[in-house]
C-alpha cells in the first residue's frame, strides 16, 4: 500500500507543477511526452533531423571553456543513440532546462510525496491502534464479562455503563475509574488531527516551493501586507528560475529556427488556492 499511495503523490506533486507553467509547442509534438521528460529528468534536446526539428534525450560530446554543453549526442525516445548524430548548440541544436544543474523536480516531489506517504501509512496505524488502547485490567471472570459487555455496547454507539448493579458491586473501590481510563484518556482522534495538519503543512510547503503563492499561510486575514508580500516574493523567487531557463531556450530555439509557429512559456500567477489549501488550527478546513 506504501508504494501505491506513494505513487499517487507524486503524480499529484507533477500534476501540481504542470498547472504552474503554460507551455506552447509545435503542432506535432506531445505536449505530455515533453512535459513529463523535461520536468522529470531535468532537460531534453531539442535538434534538427532530416530537415525537420524534433526533440529528445542528448548527451554531452564537448564541452566549451564556461563547463557548457557545446556538442552534444542527440538520441530519439527510445534512446537509440548513434555516434555520428553530433549537433552544435545554438546551430542546429537547443537545450532546454529547469534547472542549471539539468536535474528535474523529481528530487523535491520524491521527497514530499514520501512525507506525504507516511502521513497516510501512519493515520491508518493510528486507526488501528485505536483498538488497542481500549485495554483493561481486571481481578476475575466476571469483571471481565462486565467490560466486555460494557465494550460493545460503547462501540456501537451506547453510552459506557455496567449492565446492573450487581456488576457495579463486582468492582472494588477505585478499580472501576482505573479501568475506564484507557477508555477515556485515548487521544486516536487528537492524533489523526496532529497527522491530517501536518498532510496539510507538507502540500502547502511543496506548492510554495513550486510557486503557487500563499499556499503556506495558516489564514490569510492573519498577515499582515508584509508578510504576505514576503511570501509572494518567496514563492516567485523559487520558480523563476525554472521559467527562465525554458524561456531562454525557447527563445534561442525560436531565433535559429525561423519557424512561423514559435514555443513559448508562461506562468498561471493567476492560480487559485483551493479553500481545502488553507491550513487551519487543529486540522484541515
Amino acid at each position: 500500500q506504501q508504494n501505491y499511495t506513494n505513487y499517487y503523490y507524486k503524480r499529484y506533486l507533477y500534476n501540481k507543477i504542470y498547472s504552474v507553467f503554460d507551455i506552447k509547442l509545435l503542432e506535432s509534438w506531445n505536449l505530455r511526452t515533453f512535459r513529463y521528460c523535461l520536468f522529470h529528468f531535468g532537460s531534453v534536446a531539442i535538434f534538427k533531423k532530416n530537415g525537420g526539428w524534433t526533440w529528445g534525450s542528448w548527451s554531452v560530446k564537448e564541452w566549451d571553456s564556461q563547463m557548457n554543453p557545446k556538442l552534444i549526442y542527440c538520441h530519439n525516445l527510445l534512446n537509440e543513440k548513434d555516434d555520428n548524430d553530433i549537433y552544435t548548440i545554438g546551430e542546429n541544436a537547443i537545450i532546454v532546462s529547469c534547472f542549471d544543474d539539468f536535474i528535474g523536480w523529481d528530487d523535491l516531489v520524491r521527497e514530499h510525496s514520501e512525507l506525504l506517504a507516511n502521513c497516510v501509512k501512519t493515520t491508518c496505524i493510528a486507526l488501528e491502534n485505536a483498538n488497542v488502547n481500549m485495554y483493561a485490567t481486571v481481578k476475575n471472570k466476571k469483571q471481565k464479562a462486565a467490560l466486555e459487555h460494557a465494550w460493545a455496547r460503547g462501540t456501537k454507539g451506547q453510552p459506557v455503563v455496567f449492565i446492573d448493579e450487581e456488576e457495579n458491586k463486582d468492582f472494588e473501590g477505585k478499580q472501576k475509574e482505573e479501568i475506564l481510563k484507557p477508555w477515556t484518556n485515548h487521544d486516536t482522534l487528537g492524533a489523526l488531527d496532529r497527522i491530517l495538519t501536518a498532510k496539510r503543512t507538507i502540500k502547502n510547503e511543496f506548492l510554495t516551493e513550486i510557486g503557487i503563492k500563499n499556499a503556506n499561510t495558516q489564514k490569510k486575514e492573519r498577515l499582515i501586507s508584509d508578510e504576505v508580500n514576503q511570501n509572494n516574493e518567496e514563492t516567485s523567487a523559487n520558480v523563476t528560475i525554472c521559467y527562465n531557463n525554458i524561456k531562454s531556450a525557447f527563445d534561442k530555439f525560436n531565433e535559429i529556427s525561423k519557424l512561423s509557429q514559435k514555443l513559448s512559456v508562461d506562468l498561471h500567477y493567476d492560480y487559485e488556492i483551493e479553500n481545502d489549501m488553507n491550513l487551519s488550527e487543529g486540522g484541515e478546513e
